[in-house]
């Protein structure tokens, strides 16, 4: 009995190594962002916006920031997504907007990022600050490392059936990296039972972690 624990234990582990935990009110949560609709807006200026974060590199915040949205994982899901956005002439974010996309959970992540881009130096076009339309490419890549992941979450997801996962008593939509010492318990509930308790979400199954008094997960991005 020991032994099967401990397998089970073990597999488990496996699946839930290098994840991402998300609360499910932050996954639409985006910066504030309008729409600039009554002044210029040029797309060739003398001078282009920069970022004030991330010293001014764009791809280098966005690939801080990305969370790989878990279903794209499972799926080994990688490509490009094309975002546009005006920066103003205040240097603020406006009318972002997807302009080519590849899969609904990548081009909401990708779109989720970019309104975090919220601080620029505006464009300038003849010695004045002017509305400036910028297009970027979003990259999602899966590294060689998190490849063997993918793999052990992936039968969680055929049919697109995510399970629901909760870990100490908290609803999340990816994994965390826990240690197998830092678990006090692992349950599995289905059918009637998990939506009973946890609602529609559970309908596909839920797996249930509890940790042991004192601990704190480390979370961590794909």
């Amino acid at each position: 009995m020991k032994s099967n624990m401990n397998s089970f234990f073990l597999a488990f582990m496996m699946i839930l190594t290098l994840g991402l935990i998300q609360d499910v009110s932050a996954i639409n949560t985006f910066s504030n962002t309008y729409t600039l609709s009554s002044d210029s807006i040029y797309e060739t200026v003398d001078k282009v916006p920069v970022l004030k974060k991330a010293g001014g590199d764009v791809q280098k915040f966005l690939s801080r920031e990305i969370k790989y949205p878990i279903d794209a994982l499972a799926k080994e899901l990688e490509g490009k997504v094309m975002v546009a956005f005006v920066v103003t002439k205040d240097g603020e974010l406006a009318n972002v907007e997807l302009v080519k996309g590849f899969y609904k959970s990548i081009d909401d992540e990708a779109l989720r990022v970019v309104k975090q881009l919220d601080k620029w130096k505006p464009g300038e076009l003849n010695g004045q600050k002017v509305n400036t339309k910028v297009s970027i490419p979003v990259h999602f890549y899966i590294y060689d490392e998190n490849r063997e992941i993918a793999k052990q979450i992936k039968p969680f997801y055929e049919n697109d059936r995510a399970p629901l996962f909760v870990i100490d008593k908290k609803k999340v939509t990816g994994l965390a990296h826990l240690e197998y010492y830092n678990i006090k318990s692992i349950r599995v509930i289905k059918g009637k039972k998990a939506v009973e308790l946890y609602g529609e979400e559970a309908k596909n199954g839920v797996l249930v972690v509890e940790t042991k008094p004192g601990t704190e997960p480390i979370y961590r991005r794909y």
